[in-house]
């Protein structure tokens, strides 16, 4: 996810359009949310609705991470929605102002790491290895019985026509 400044000093969300990129101005597309999620409405409404700062976008990424995510796909999805406040990123001007000399931010969300893989051996492991059979023996010994098993008895031939 892409956030840039731009000439107004506001801070944007860069989308790629089929058109080229643009940046949606946060604060001015807010209303997309207004009817159906007013969390996500509440939550960008407060950070940038005086055009946010790096620190302050920063320290809340968890709570603004959602809701950024949800604008951009509905920006990608639906270019033409009423709500939406678009500048070609062609027409800014991205110079950092002397005060805050950060122009844009490239957010990249990883994984725990515990979850992380970055050779692949785990995942190649998990495709490749069997669970040993003393393993699957020890699992469903150790499950818990969830299952019932009812007798059906099948009546005969003959017994099914004398009734």
């Amino acid at each position: 996810m892409r956030l840039a400044r731009i000439t107004d000093g506001t801070i944007g969300l860069v989308v790629g359009l089929p058109n080229g990129p643009h940046i949606v101005d946060i604060a001015k597309s807010v209303g997309v949310f207004a009817p159906h999620d007013p969390l996500s409405n509440g939550l960008l409404n407060g950070a940038f609705r005086d055009g946010g700062d790096w620190p302050s976008i920063l320290t809340h990424w968890a709570h603004l991470q959602r809701p950024l995510k949800q604008l951009a796909h509905i920006a990608q999805t639906c270019p033409d929605h009423p709500g939406l406040v678009f500048q070609s990123l062609a027409d800014q001007n991205l110079k950092g102002a002397s005060a805050s000399p950060i122009v844009a931010i490239d957010i990249t969300d990883m994984p725990p790491l515990e979850q992380r893989d970055p050779t692949g051996r785990r995942a190649m492991e998990r495709q490749f290895v069997t669970p040993a059979r003393d393993a699957i023996e020890t699992d469903t010994a150790a499950a818990p019985e969830t299952a019932q098993v009812i007798g059906f008895v099948r009546p005969n031939k003959d017994e099914s026509a004398e009734r």
